[in-house]
C-alpha cells in the first residue's frame, strides 16, 4: 500500500540520492511505500532555495531562463523551434509565479512541470525530452543563479550570456 505525501520533486531527489527515501514519481504526486515514509523532523532539515537574490526584474530573468533552456536543448539535441516554445512556456510560468510573490525554487519547478505536462501535446511530436526533464533543468538553473548548490540533475547549465 502506498501513502501519498506532498513533497517537491527536488526534495524527493535530494532525499532519494542520499538513500533516505525510495519514491515513485508520477506526473503530479510522489508516492512512498508505507514502510519508508519520512518523519516530519527529517524533512525540516532540508532548506528551501529562495530566489529573492535574483531581484524584481522577473521578465529579464525569465527571458534569460528561456534562453538557457532553449540553448541547453539545442546543444543537447539539435536546434529546433520546439525548444523555443518549451522555453517560452517555462518563462511564462516563472514570471507568473515570481510576480505573485512565489520565490521558492521547488514550487516554480513543480509548476513548470505541471504546465508543460498539461500542454505537452504541443511539444511531444518534436521534443526529445519530457516536462520533468525541463523542470529539473529549471531547478538546477535557478539554484545556480541564486548561488546555491544545485541538485545537479544536469552536468552543465547553458549560459546565454557567453
Amino acid at each position: 500500500m502506498l501513502v501519498t505525501r506532498s513533497l517537491s520533486i527536488c526534495t524527493v531527489l535530494l532525499l532519494s540520492g542520499s538513500g533516505i527515501a525510495n519514491a515513485f514519481i508520477t506526473s503530479s504526486r510522489v508516492d512512498f511505500p508505507r514502510h519508508r515514509v519520512i518523519s516530519p523532523p527529517a524533512l525540516r532539515m532540508i532548506e528551501t532555495i529562495n530566489l529573492e537574490s535574483l531581484g524584481d526584474d522577473h521578465e529579464a530573468e525569465g527571458t534569460r531562463l528561456a534562453e538557457s533552456i532553449a540553448g541547453w536543448l539545442d546543444v543537447e539535441w539539435c536546434p529546433q523551434d520546439v525548444h523555443a516554445a518549451i522555453a517560452e512556456n517555462a518563462k511564462q510560468t516563472y514570471i507568473k509565479l515570481r510576480s505573485s510573490g512565489d520565490d521558492c525554487v521547488s514550487s516554480i519547478m513543480h509548476e513548470v512541470a505541471e504546465n508543460l505536462h498539461a500542454n505537452w501535446s504541443q511539444y511531444d511530436k518534436d521534443a526529445f525530452v519530457n516536462a520533468w526533464d525541463v523542470a529539473n533543468y529549471v531547478s538546477d538553473y535557478l539554484s545556480v543563479r541564486s548561488g546555491v548548490e544545485a541538485c545537479n540533475c544536469h552536468n552543465q547549465i547553458f549560459d546565454p550570456d557567453v
